[in-house]
């Protein structure tokens, strides 16, 4: 049963909210952000893993025969077939769930571990805060504006192998980062290389003839920042060097590889501190007047 049948067999109670949607790039999987006072799930099961993190309340469910409760601050996660059910305690709850496929697990364990695996997870409640602000962060990410690929899949890989690594029943470990130099060049080459373009993780991975996973830690590693950072980086610095001519704000925000305009206002801020616009005016206003009447 995917989520979606689960909600309808069993519909939200009046004053509950909540919101399912499919995610395309990662095997169409289903997330999901409720908030649930009356709302009770009847005994499901999935055929995908269960991942989620509780931000306010209490859930409390049956599962593998015995009454459980997950509160608020820490990661629930189950593995796929598992009988559950779900209803709210007095205070009710909220959570951020994730149903991932076993192919997209799949995939993410050969890249980290080199080798085809699975996570088994014999607890289904764990308190792990850096974990749960993963989880939480990339749900956010992906309910809200549209973000970049490399951005979203960085957030993804990282989030659901640490979940793995960390609380999975796996026997093989990820090989240490070490130095990659020559991996990490290619790298770099290929984000300056692609400063106007969406990058996709896997296509950088393949530039830099390493894994997705690995790729991630070596760079880390040696430049300091992730793949992404350093594109951010990279494409403010370009960003800076254009308003200093007569390009408009949003062929600045084009030729640097933001969405949209606005994604470049917010991403040049949080880093200059001040807007395009006002970057422009503060260092060549005459320029800024002449690109406005242009």
């Amino acid at each position: 049963m995917d989520q979606h049948s689960a909600l309808t067999r069993t519909p939200a109670a009046g004053g509950d909210f909540a919101r399912l949607w499919r995610e395309s790039r990662f095997d169409g999987m289903e997330c999901l952000n409720a908030r649930f006072q009356r709302h009770a799930y009847a005994p499901h099961t999935h055929e995908t893993y269960v991942v989620g993190v509780i931000t306010a309340g209490t859930e409390l469910y049956r599962c593998r025969g015995t009454e459980r409760a997950a509160r608020a601050g820490q990661v629930v996660v189950l593995d796929p077939e598992v009988l559950h059910d779900g209803r709210p305690a007095e205070d009710g709850y909220a959570y951020r769930m994730f149903y991932p496929s076993v192919a997209l697990f799949g995939q993410a364990m050969a890249d980290a571990l080199g080798r085809p695996a699975l996570p088994h997870f014999a607890a289904t409640e764990l308190d792990d805060p850096e974990l749960f602000q993963a989880l939480r962060g990339l749900h956010h990410g992906l309910e809200g504006p549209q973000r970049e690929p490399l951005s979203t899949d960085t957030d993804a890989l990282r989030a659901f192998t640490a979940l793995a690594l960390r609380h999975g029943d796996l026997s093989a470990r990820p090989r240490e980062a070490g130095q990659e130099p020559a991996a990490v060049r290619r790298a770099r080459e290929y984000l300056d290389a692609n400063l106007d373009s969406p990058v996709e993780l896997a296509d950088l991975a393949a530039a830099a003839g390493l894994s997705r996973f690995h790729l991630l830690r070596v760079f880390r590693k040696a430049v300091g920042t992730t793949p992404h950072g350093y594109l951010t980086d990279r494409r403010v610095a370009l960003a800076k060097r254009l308003l200093a001519g007569f390009l408009p704000l949003a062929d600045v925000a084009l030729a640097c590889g933001f969405c949209d305009q606005a994604h470049f206002n917010r991403v040049f801020k949080g880093r200059v501190g001040v807007s395009p616009g006002q970057y422009r005016r503060g260092s060549n206003p005459v320029q800024d007047a002449q690109a406005a009447a242009a």
